[in-house]
């Protein structure tokens, strides 16, 4: 990826309606992890990792819209095109794919194909590495979720119609 051209700087309305959509997802976040439980008896509810997240993502929010509003407005510029706005635009390609695919494809297999869009397509590196980084991520994953932590992680309705 060439890093010789510099993305140009976001406009202050696109700061805070970026930072005021996080906090929105962070709220609706927050309600569901409540709903879902924070504690039961002497261990963590289903709902208290979202909840910490939730709390971060308004946590964020809350700070970037205030140190946008803090900073003077900046004399508006010619409008350039940022560079960068299709790579942002595969990323979340990517993640909608996971989040479409997990349930059916299973975690290892939704896990490996994303990462390695990801590495490949948008970051630019080699096969071989993309490919050993992809496979890492999935299988540490797993080692950490399912192994160590017991959480019970899709396998993938698409695999139990071949089984």
């Amino acid at each position: 990826m060439d890093d010789s051209q510099e993305a140009a700087p976001a406009s202050r309305a696109a700061r805070l309606t970026g930072f005021a959509v996080l906090g929105a997802l962070g709220l609706y976040a927050l309600s569901v992890a409540i709903n879902l439980g924070l504690w039961r008896g002497r261990s963590p509810g289903e709902g208290l990792f979202p909840f910490i997240t939730a709390v971060a993502m308004i946590a964020f929010s809350a700070s970037g819209i205030a140190i946008v509003l803090r900073r003077p407005r900046e004399v508006a510029a010619a409008p350039t095109e940022r560079p960068h706005i299709a790579r942002m635009g595969f990323y979340v390609a990517v993640l909608l794919f996971y989040a479409i695919t997990l349930e059916s494809l299973g975690f290892i297999v939704a896990t490996i194909v994303s990462v390695a869009a990801i590495l490949r397509f948008a970051e630019r590196y080699s096969w071989v590495a993309t490919l050993a980084i992809a496979i890492g991520a999935a299988a540490a994953c797993h080692v950490l979720f399912s192994l160590w932590l017991g959480a019970i992680l899709p396998s993938g309705t698409l695999w139990e119609r071949f089984g």
